[in-house]
């Protein structure tokens, strides 16, 4: 993989070559038919269908002639294909030297001239009299080839084989990267959702824990690794950081996992502020509390200027007020590193001379101030008073102003200072910040989003993100194959700066975007998040914070929803925990824990897709179906006969709509939170023992079109004031997802609903009901009960084998599926013991809801 860029600091070991694994060249013909083209003896073949349906079907063949099957298929065969012949294989491929890790194998792969090969190919297109027609065509082919290829690979991941080399599949993918990137450019695709036909990441293949295992020997945390798996989208990127040295020991992490970083997770009462050096005892020196809450008590800042003479004892701070003109630096920190005290405003001398140091180079460098008189700083550890509460409370409520008045915000943070930032590459420098553990907490966030001028401190000097990033930009966009990096580095550098500070036609901060931002973050004080939350979206903090600690999240959202803008209606999809106050159970406990999916986002949904507070919950429109009733069985029917149900899903359910349409039910969430009252809900219990209907409303309204066949929708029931004015208000049971059952089920399934129809008019039923007694017990005692329960199963097993549906039989023939054929009694018995849900007819997405 030597077209891919490495960091400047490689681990040690460094990534060895690929090694050349293919037991025969690849025939020369063309890409899509290769597997045919192998003949029907070849059991690799036979399972790669050119329908691009690979995925969980698994080869008999062993992983050695899989990786070379997939070697020489989907790396040599591609390039073949799409380069034509500026290709020439042998250039690809050297004989291993003797510091190659090669595993055994005498020949590796060489890529150093992939890219000026890719540049000379898109030259000659470019330069090409074809027709519009024709350029079509061409790229409509090649990006087949890709997503058959990126196909390909995924069945590599997840079905076929978990031994198969890691680095076999990377250069494959980092090969089908490069090339969709090149396809899109020299084919002109300008909007890349609407037109693109190539694959839109080709990153999975990095899930491997072997990647992992390399990053964690490198220093990384492992919830680290877990949010770069989720964050990023590239090849390059992710090959970029795994070979990336972090400048800190592996064992800072050991006790770390991907749903936690403990280093930086924070348990306040046991918080120990740092020195400089582990062995240094130097004293604290507590600032003057009283004038800085003074100084807050008048509306304006309190700024501190530090003087240090050689001896620590010298110490000496001045707080002052700022004025509309006062320059000044704000330091952004994560307590993690030391820094903090959450006991008094105060800090070791040592930790002052520090920040002494690095503020009066940083202005005297980058500030153009050399004045020792006029190098004020702001930090909060010193400049948000501890107690009392109310001075602690005032300081909160202007906790925004520091970092937005500042002529520069400087960030202090232990991995990013640890690094020479000389002879990195902007996008590396860009990278380091993006992964340091600053960018995992909360607080930070305001702290990047705010300042007008953000810095970063390195070890040997400090660097201006937003000149870096355009740095960046400007070196990488038009480099085909680097260029590549900039796709995850602009979306994180976005992320960061453009809540406050947007580029021309980019949308200013709302809830959509700090959603987006909050991802993989985190905060050591839960109700932190409200205020967070509510200054990045420029609303009243003074409301938040004036209340208990525990309402904060209430009173947030009390403002969003109130606000024109509302709140995006799929706010209530997301599987997280949910307030317990009524009239806000269909808020987020916090959107730190939530769990996105497609339906989760808030950025997708329909139209009308806001909702507005009103006294009872959230007012929204949503498609619906009205009713969701479990079906009843016959009276005095069993429950449960030959013990059908005995491995019963509790958290799922057959549903059959008012079209006869069939669909799955399945509960996605039963609540985390303590007081949260959707904790422990499981949805066959909801649904069997409601004594009123339940609704279903709908993320997305269903097409049945085969693209929109599934969606996340809320089970509710009618709250108590449904009968008011307005539109009805219902509370939340479930989050759930629904979807249609695939075309053999829905054949299947109502086939066996049919025939189990028959028996409600049989005899059986008139005499189950005869003998029915409330005692169910003191029922299955009497021997006419015990005779009618063989009875039952007599006729379901005679309805089985006369189901009259011909397509049914033969899909079942087709398949040869003896499981399949076994759930025809099943379904029968299970349809006529009504263990299915009906679905009463759909509302349309225009229907208005108070939902809570």
């Amino acid at each position: 993989m030597e077209h891919i860029l490495l960091p400047r600091d490689v681990a040690n070991p460094g990534p060895s070559p690929v090694p050349y694994v293919c037991r025969d060249e690849y025939d020369g013909g063309p890409f899509l038919t290769y597997p045919a083209r192998l003949g029907p003896s070849n059991s690799l073949a036979l399972e790669i269908q050119l329908d691009y349906d690979i995925v969980g079907r698994v080869p008999q063949a062993s992983c050695a002639e899989l990786e070379s099957f997939v070697q020489t298929w989907v790396f040599f065969g591609l390039l073949t294909e799409a380069l034509g012949d500026f290709f020439v294989s042998s250039q690809y491929v050297r004989p291993a030297s003797a510091v190659d890790s090669n595993e055994g194998h005498d020949k590796v792969l060489d890529t150093s001239e992939l890219v000026p090969t890719v540049k000379m190919w898109m030259q000659q297109i470019q330069k090409s009299a074809d027709t519009k027609e024709v350029k079509q065509n061409q790229y409509e082919h090649i990006a087949a080839c890709l997503r058959l290829a990126s196909t390909t690979l995924n069945a590599v991941r997840f079905s076929i084989r978990s031994d198969f080399n890691p680095w076999i599949r990377s250069s494959v993918a980092s090969v089908g990267e490069l090339l969709t990137r090149a396809t899109n450019v020299v084919y002109a695709i300008k909007d890349f959702h609407r037109d693109n036909r190539c694959p839109g990441t080709w990153s999975i293949p990095y899930d491997d824990p072997r990647y992992a295992k390399q990053m964690l020997s490198n220093g990384y945390c492992p919830y680290e690794i877990h949010r770069i798996r989720n964050l990023f989208l590239t090849v390059q990127t992710y090959h970029l950081l795994i070979w990336m040295d972090r400048g800190v020991p592996s064992t800072q992490h050991q006790t770390c996992s991907d749903k936690v970083c403990r280093a930086n997770q924070l348990d306040l009462r046991r918080y120990t502020t740092k020195h400089q050096q582990d062995e240094c005892r130097c004293s604290d020196f507590l600032i003057d509390v009283q004038e800085v809450i003074r100084i807050l008590s008048r509306g304006q800042l309190p700024l501190l200027r530090i003087t240090c003479a050689s001896r620590l004892s010298d110490v000496h701070i001045d707080i002052i007020e700022a004025t509309p003109t006062t320059k000044y630096v704000a330091i952004s920190h994560v307590w993690a590193d030391g820094l903090g005290n959450p006991y008094s405003n105060s800090l070791p001398q040592c930790q002052l001379q520090y920040l002494y140091q690095n503020t009066r180079k940083f202005f005297e460098t980058h500030a153009n101030e050399h004045s020792a008189q006029s190098m004020f700083i702001w930090i909060d550890t010193l400049c948000c008073p501890v107690e009392p509460l109310e001075a602690k409370l005032m300081a909160l409520k202007q906790i925004k102003t520091p970092y937005t008045h500042a002529s520069h915000v400087l960030v202090l943070h232990s991995s990013i200072q640890s690094v020479d930032v000389s002879g990195l590459t902007p996008a590396e420098v860009c990278l380091r910040i993006f992964t340091s553990g600053w960018m995992r907490r909360l607080w930070t966030l305001q702290e990047g989003a705010l300042p007008r001028n953000l810095w970063f401190q390195f070890k040997d000097l400090a660097v201006d993100l937003d000149h870096v990033f355009a740095e960046a930009f400007k070196t990488f966009s038009a480099d085909i194959s680097q260029g590549i990096l900039l796709e995850d580095i602009t979306m994180l550098y976005r992320g960061l700066r453009h809540f406050f500070h947007a580029e021309k036609n980019l949308p200013v901060a709302n809830l959509v975007t700090v959603d987006d931002a909050l991802g993989f973050r985190s905060v050591s004080v839960a109700t932190d998040e409200a205020i967070l939350i509510g200054g990045l979206l420029n609303l009243d903090l003074a409301h938040i914070l004036d209340g208990t600690e525990e309402t904060r999240m209430q009173r947030l959202w009390s403002l969003v929803a109130s606000s024109p803008t509302g709140v995006p209606k799929n706010i209530l999809f997301n599987r997280g925990s949910r307030l317990s106050q009524k009239g806000f159970r269909w808020a987020p406990a916090s959107l730190l824990s939530i769990i996105r999916d497609q339906d989760g986002s808030l950025a997708s949904g329909e139209a009308l897709s806001t909702g507005h507070l009103s006294p009872l919950g959230l007012n929204v429109h949503a498609s619906a179906y009205s009713t969701a009733t479990m079906a009843s069985a016959p009276r005095g029917a069993p429950k449960n006969p030959w013990g059908m149900f005995n491995d019963r899903d509790e958290n799922s359910v057959r549903c059959r709509s008012d079209q006869g349409i069939w669909l799955y039910m399945a509960g996605k969430y039963g609540g985390l939170h303590k007081g949260d009252h959707l904790r422990g809900n499981s949805l066959y219990p909801i649904l069997k023992h409601a004594e009123e209907p339940r609704r279903l409303l709908l993320a997305s309204t269903f097409k049945f079109d085969g693209i929109r066949e599934n969606t996340s929708a809320l089970l509710v029931h009618d709250g108590a004031d449904t009968n008011s004015t307005g539109p009805p208000q219902v509370v939340s049971d479930i989050i759930v997802g629904v979807g249609k059952v695939d075309k053999v089920y829905q054949i299947l399934l109502e086939a066996t609903f049919q025939a189990s129809r028959s028996l409600l008019s049989d005899e059986i039923t008139a005499q189950y009901v005869h003998l029915a007694v409330e005692d169910e017990e003191q029922q299955k005692q009497t021997p006419a009960y015990a005779n009618l329960e063989k009875q039952l199963e007599q006729k379901v097993f005679a309805l089985a084998e006369s189901v009259d549906n011909e397509y049914l039989h033969k899909v079942i023939d087709a398949q040869d599926n003896y499981k399949l054929k076994r759930l025809v009694p099943i379904l029968i018995a299970s349809a006529y013991l009504g263990e299915y849900c009906n679905l009463g007819p759909m509302l349309p997405s225009e229907t208005e809801w108070c939902v809570d």
